[in-house]
């Protein structure tokens, strides 16, 4: 059973996790469990991913190891950002599309009525080698919160957190 709301470091111990390429197996429904259902019940799924399950292997074993890091990540974006009150500025992007302009949009510490983070990582889809989708679902009610995070010069980046896309590299400090 998953606590109401997550805390830091709650992924933290790699025991539970599967780190060894060699030890994971992927199920005739391309899922590969990289925790137990009786640790932390995290499955990667690759069904729509281009590169094929043996290759995948080890850096699906090495995002096992950062799965601590990634969701403290998630928790730090929810509790140090929101929408400004003015609401959602979107500007044209390069494929015609709305796309929300983070810089513009949010604000930095946001007065302390949020609390805890109510969602816990159920999936995570590779889409392409690179790009992952963190699967989080509410414990409180039938919701679920999409994060995306992008793999590149050997770090995860954070690109989007629910509705809220563009996110630059280092948006912490920005």
């Amino acid at each position: 059973m998953h606590s109401r709301y997550a805390r830091f470091n709650r992924y933290g111990d790699l025991s539970k996790f599967i780190t060894n390429p060699d030890l994971l197996q992927a199920a005739s429904d391309e899922t590969v469990w990289i925790s137990s259902k009786a640790d932390y019940d995290i499955a990667v799924d690759l069904e729509g991913c281009p590169t094929p399950f043996e290759e995948m292997k080890p850096f699906i074993a090495l995002l096992a190891t950062k799965i601590c890091e990634l969701d403290n990540t998630v928790q730090r974006f929810y509790q140090k950002k929101k929408m400004k009150e003015s609401g959602y500025l979107c500007i044209p992007s390069s494929k015609g599309i709305l796309r929300f302009d983070y810089l513009r949009s949010m604000e930095n510490r946001p007065a302390s009525q949020r609390k805890g983070f109510p969602y816990y990582l159920a999936y995570i889809y590779i889409e392409e080698p690179s790009v992952l989708l963190f699967d989080y679902w509410c414990t409180g009610e039938s919701v679920q919160l999409e994060v995306v995070f992008e793999y590149k010069a050997e770090e995860f980046c954070l690109r989007r957190f629910g509705v809220v896309g563009g996110i630059p590299d280092h948006w912490e400090d920005a």
